[in-house]
């Protein structure tokens, strides 16, 4: 009890600017909680630690930035190379990228949280796990990958066997994190997975558009600001195989075509969404937290993917849902009164996620191959508008 109030009493006064003190305190109280309650410590003693742990871990996610971007470049592809294609890309460092310019022209620096080029799987994921506390502590935290067709987002977020992506290691690392805290806590998830093909929301967990005998999708926005789908089937899940196997059976049914530009082209914004609800067992205070996989569509020109009709309308439809979240960055960036989220329904699902109560992850996935030298410089520019926004949040 002693070594609670002492450890407490230091954290008081740590630099809450300085990113390595507030680690430091913030392990030295969760090691304190772990051995008062392995003493049998009662609970009410440890709240307040507890609860200052959390805003610790807070402080230094909202230090790393409540927004952060990941640039991450794949390596050429064989047909690239095939095609004389040259890397037009460079890392300068583990935070900036150079890439040449148009016709010989000056070459451009873009500046990031972390640029990979293109990094392991592991190492990608390493930079975001501590999001995972973040929502188990009551926080909305989002993930979401952007970029051309063929740069490598469904990787990302999503990998290969034996080269798993960012989502099923949050998933194992969602679970690890509340097995570790599951004699203080009780512990719900649940699961939803969509899509957003054009403008309508499809639930990807049956294999009609909707539940049999539920309503059409629609998105409602509730008195403090959190976002819900009406009539989204959704799922507890109880351990990370049947939170996977969600995702999984979701997955097959996105709706994918083949375009020039690549072979596979997701043409739908696909969206795991992880409730997390926690229940203290002493003292019943419930927290809620949520985490948003996104794997956006990709962004394309007309002309360079060769489309035709039908497939031509649903690129202009991705277009303008990515036109739109555009939109909602930059007028969080010149702090505007009015944030255009009802533009688009791709804006509406993200509306707690982006300038709101949450922690927020961009990956810009890019090419660099200098025949998408054009779509790589406009992904650099997008992403670029991401790192002004700034967040006010606030637990669930």
């Amino acid at each position: 009890m002693a070594a609670i109030k002492s450890t407490l009493a230091e954290s008081l006064t740590v630099d809450m600017t300085d990113l390595e003190a507030l680690r430091v305190a913030k392990e030295k109280l969760g090691e304190c909680i772990t051995t008062a309650m392995a003493a049998g410590v009662p609970e009410e003693h440890m709240v307040e630690a507890d609860q200052r742990r959390k805003r610790l871990h807070n402080a230094i996610e909202d230090l790393k930035g409540s927004i952060r971007v990941f640039c991450r470049i794949r390596p050429l592809s064989s047909k690239e190379e095939e095609q004389g294609d040259k890397k037009v890309t460079e890392a300068a460092s583990s935070m900036t990228l150079n890439i040449e310019g148009k016709d010989g022209g000056d070459p451009s620096t873009f500046a990031f949280d972390a640029v990979f080029t293109s990094g392991t799987q592991e190492e990608v994921f390493e930079d975001c796990r501590d999001l995972v506390q973040s929502a188990v502590d009551g926080y909305n935290v989002t993930i979401f990958a952007y970029g051309q067709t063929g740069a490598g987002k469904t990787f990302t977020m999503y990998g290969i066997p034996g080269q798993e992506g960012t989502t099923p290691r949050t998933i194992k690392e969602l679970f690890r994190v509340t097995a570790q805290s599951s004699a203080r806590f009780e512990f719900k998830i649940y699961a939803s997975m969509l899509e957003l093909y054009r403008n309508d929301l499809v639930d990807l967990l049956t294999e009609e558009r909707v539940a049999p005998g539920k309503g059409k999708l629609a998105i409602k926005t509730d008195k403090a600001g959190r976002i819900s789908v009406e009539n989204l089937i959704e799922e507890e899940c109880q351990t990370a195989e049947k939170l996977t196997a969600v995702l999984e059976r979701g997955n097959k049914n996105r709706k994918v075509a083949s375009t020039a530009m690549n072979a596979e082209s997701s043409r739908s914004h696909l969206v795991l969404w992880v409730r997390i609800l926690s229940t203290n067992k002493d003292t019943k205070e419930e927290t809620r937290g949520k985490i948003l996989m996104c794997d956006l569509a990709g962004s394309e020109r007309l002309k360079k993917s060769q489309v035709e009709q039908e497939m031509q309308a649903e690129a202009i439809e991705i277009n303008k849902s990515l036109t739109a979240l555009g939109d909602v960055i930059e007028a969080l960036t010149k702090n505007q009164k009015s944030v255009p989220y009802r533009n688009h329904k791709l804006t509406q699902l993200m509306q707690d996620s982006l300038g709101g109560s949450a922690k927020t992850l961009m990956f810009v996935n890019c090419s660099p191959a200098s025949s998408n030298l054009d779509e790589t410089t406009m992904s650099l520019k997008y992403a670029t508008r991401a790192k002004k926004i700034t967040n006010t949040a606030k637990k669930g």
